[in-house]
C-alpha cells in the first residue's frame, strides 16, 4: 500500500473486498453521477456567479478596477491555490474511504487537511507587505496597481477562512452529500451579492470601499459557509455517532502520507493557474484596453470553466468511491460517461458564445449604462465590446478540451494518479502559453488575438493529454485506502 498503514485510535476493521463486492457490479452509469454532479455543478456554476460578481459590479466603477481584479484574483489563486489543490484532495481520501467503509480514516484524514488548511492559510498572510512590490515588475499603470494591491491584500488576509471552509466542505462532498454543498454557496453568493455592492458604492453610515469592498464582500461570504459547514458536521457527528476521540490531532505520519498526494494535487492547481496568471500580465502589458477585455471574456468563460470544476469534483468522488469498494470498471464507465457530458455542455455553451455574444456581454455592461445615468463619467465601452466579442469565439472552441483535460484529470486524481496531471499541466502551460505568449508581445506585430491563440493551443493540447493518460491504465495501480 502506498499510505501510511498507523493505526488510528478506535479504528475498526474495514471490510473485506468480499464484502464489497456486491456493490462492484452496478453503479458507474450516468445516472449515479449526475446524483452527484448536479448538485456541485450548481454550486460550482454559483461560485462562478460569486466571481463575477465582483466585475459585473466594478464594471461601472471604473474603468482601472475592472481591469484590476482579474489579475489580482488570480495572482491571489496562485497564492493560494497549492494548499488549496492538497486541501481539496481530501475529497478523494474521504470518498475511498467512504466507500471501503474506514470512517475512522476517513474522519482522521479530514481534519490533517483541515489543520493543513488554517496553517497555510495563516502563512499566506505574510504575503501582503510585498504585494505591491510584486506587482510593479508587471509593467501596468501605477492606478491599476494600486487596484490591484488593494483587492489582493483583503483575499489573502482571509485565506484562512477559504481554506479550512474548503477542508470541511470534503466532508459532505467525499459522501457524495453534495446538496448541503450547493445550499450553503447558493446563500454564500447571494450575501456576497448584497454585501458587494454595499460595500463597493457605500449606503447609508458604510463609506465607498471600492474595490476592496468587493474583496470584503467575498471573504464575508466565505465566512458564512465556514460557520454553516461547521454547525452541520458537529450535527453530524451527533447523528451518526462518527468516530471523533483521537482522530482531530494533527497526525505527522498522516499528514506525511496525505501530502503525498495532496501536494501534486495541489501543485497541479499552482502551475496552471500561474501560468495564467503570468499571461494575465501579458496581456496587461499590451494594453488596458486588451486586459479589460479579456477581463470580460474571462469572466464569462468562468460561467462555463466553474460548472467543469463541480463536475470534476463530482467524477472525482464517484471515481474515488467506486475504487475504495474495489470497482475499476465502474471507475471507467463514470470517467466516459462524464466526459461525455462534459463535451455536451461545452458544446452548447460555446455554440451560445457565436451566435449571442451581445447577450452574454449585457449584464456586465448594465452597470455601465447606470453609473452614466447617475452621473458618474464612465469611459467608452465600445471597443473593449467589441474586443470581448472576438476573444469569446476562441473560448468557444477551447471549451470543448477544456471539458476532456477538466474531467479526465478530475478521474485522475480520484484514482490516486496525481502526478502525471501536474507534470503535463507545467509542460503544457509554460512552454506552450506563457514562453509562446512573451514571444507574440515582443514581436512587432504583436496582438489580443495572437496572444488568445496560444492561450487555446495549451487548452487544447491538455484536452488530448488527458484522456491519453487514463488509456494507459497506468491509474489502476495506485491504492490510496486499505483492503
Amino acid at each position: 500500500m502506498e499510505t501510511s498503514a498507523e493505526a488510528l485510535p478506535g479504528e475498526t476493521p474495514a471490510p473485506r473486498s468480499s464484502d464489497r463486492a456486491s456493490v462492484r457490479g452496478s453503479g458507474g452509469g450516468t445516472r449515479e453521477l449526475l446524483q452527484v454532479a448536479i448538485p456541485l455543478v450548481l454550486s460550482s456554476g454559483s461560485l462562478s456567479l460569486m466571481s463575477a460578481a465582483d466585475r459585473m459590479i466594478l464594471t461601472g466603477y471604473s474603468t482601472e478596477a475592472l481591469a484590476a481584479v482579474t489579475p489580482a484574483s488570480m495572482m491571489h489563486w496562485t497564492a493560494v491555490c497549492i494548499p488549496f489543490g492538497a486541501v481539496l484532495y481530501a475529497n478523494t481520501f474521504v470518498s475511498q474511504c467512504d466507500g471501503a467503509g474506514q470512517r475512522d480514516r476517513m474522519m482522521a484524514w479530514l481534519w490533517q487537511s483541515v489543520w493543513l488548511g488554517a496553517v497555510c492559510g495563516l502563512l499566506l498572510i505574510g504575503l501582503i507587505p510585498f504585494s505591491t512590490t510584486l506587482l510593479q515588475y508587471t509593467g501596468q499603470s501605477p492606478e491599476v496597481i494600486r487596484h490591484e494591491a488593494d483587492y489582493f491584500n483583503v483575499l489573502c488576509a482571509g485565506s484562512a477562512i477559504l481554506l479550512t471552509s474548503t477542508a470541511l466542505s470534503c466532508f459532505f462532498s467525499g459522501r457524495r452529500h453534495t446538496v448541503i454543498i450547493m445550499l450553503v454557496n447558493l446563500l454564500g453568493v447571494l450575501l456576497n451579492f448584497v454585501l458587494n455592492y454595499i460595500l463597493v458604492y457605500g449606503a447609508g453610515p458604510i463609506p465607498e470601499m471600492g474595490i476592496k469592498g468587493a474583496a470584503l464582500g467575498t471573504v464575508l461570504a466565505r465566512l458564512s459557509d465556514l460557520i454553516i459547514y461547521s454547525v452541520l458536521i458537529v450535527r453530524s457527528h451527533r447523528r451518526e455517532q462518527l468516530p471523533w476521540r483521537g482522530l482531530w490531532q494533527p497526525r505527522l505520519s498522516l499528514l506525511g502520507g496525505y501530502l503525498k498526494y495532496g501536494f501534486p494535487s495541489g501543485l497541479h492547481y499552482f502551475v496552471d493557474n500561474s501560468g495564467f496568471t503570468v499571461f494575465l500580465l501579458i496581456v496587461g502589458a499590451l494594453s488596458s484596453h486588451a486586459l479589460a477585455a479579456t477581463n470580460l471574456a474571462f469572466s464569462v468563460n468562468g460561467l462555463i470553466f466553474l460548472p467543469l470544476l463541480g463536475f470534476g469534483t463530482a467524477v472525482q468522488t464517484v471515481v474515488g468511491h467506486h475504487l475504495g469498494a474495489g470497482s475499476v470498471r465502474n471507475a471507467t464507465r463514470t470517467t466516459w460517461a462524464a466526459v461525455r457530458l462534459g463535451v455536451l455542455w461545452t458544446a452548447a455553451a460555446g455554440l451560445v458564445l457565436i451566435v449571442l455574444p451581445d447577450l452574454v456581454l449585457q449584464p456586465f455592461f448594465s452597470f455601465v449604462e447606470q453609473q452614466a445615468k447617475d452621473g458618474r463619467a464612465v469611459a467608452n465601452y465600445e471597443g473593449v465590446r467589441e474586443t470581448s466579442i472576438i476573444l469569446l469565439r476562441f473560448t468557444a472552441v477551447y471549451s470543448v478540451f477544456d471539458a476532456l483535460a477538466v474531467v479526465v484529470a478530475s478521474a485522475l486524481r480520484g484514482a490516486g494518479d496525481t502526478f502525471f496531471p501536474m507534470i503535463i499541466t507545467l509542460c503544457s502551460s509554460w512552454l506552450i502559453m506563457v514562453l509562446c505568449s512573451c514571444l507574440v508581445l515582443k514581436s512587432a506585430e504583436a496582438s489580443v488575438t495572437k496572444l488568445w491563440l496560444c492561450c487555446s493551443a495549451h487548452i487544447v493540447f491538455m484536452g488530448i493529454a488527458m484522456p491519453l493518460r487514463f488509456l494507459t491504465g497506468r491509474w489502476k495501480q495506485v491504492h490510496l485506502v486499505e483492503e
